[in-house]
């Protein structure tokens, strides 16, 4: 296979999980190793179930979802992918009831490529996004500067 075809095989096995996040999570964790490291959260397990867990949690909260990949950048095993989710807040998101309203929640994540399946993954999620969209943070406004000020 060409090193072309190596990254273009990567980037397909990593974009499973943001592309199809959709579908059942059978379907959208398929390239998911059994022995998947999961590195998000310090201090908590890093395993397969962990992240299932946590995703199903997740998928309670929300209805409607869709996703976007916008961009992969692959480097040998490893892929970067800047993706996006936008959902209903229609359940119970932590400690949060459900509101009703639209979310967006921009992330980038690294996964690991062995033998066509994630077996490291690494993410940057814009939870504070989720959290303001649903009300349980105040929106930030800068203060605006007095002009007539001297």
């Amino acid at each position: 296979m060409s090193a072309a075809g190596s990254i273009d095989a990567i980037k397909a096995v990593a974009a499973i999980y943001y592309a199809e996040h959709a579908a059942p999570m059978e379907q959208s964790m398929r390239a998911i190793a059994e022995d998947v490291v999961y590195h998000n959260r310090p201090g908590a397990p890093t395993t397969l179930q962990m992240w299932k867990d946590r995703e199903r949690r997740f998928r309670a909260a929300m209805s409607e979802i869709t996703t976007t990949v916008h961009r992969q950048i692959a480097e040998g095993d490893l892929v970067t992918t800047h993706w996006t989710l936008e959902a209903v807040h229609s359940g119970r998101l932590m400690d949060y009831p459900a509101s009703g309203r639209r979310i967006k929640m921009d992330s980038i994540c690294i996964d690991r490529v062995v033998d066509g399946l994630v077996v490291e993954h690494w993410g940057v999620r814009n939870l504070l996004a989720v959290l303001r969209a649903i009300g349980a943070v105040p929106t930030f406004e800068p203060p605006r500067s007095d002009r007539s000020a001297p």
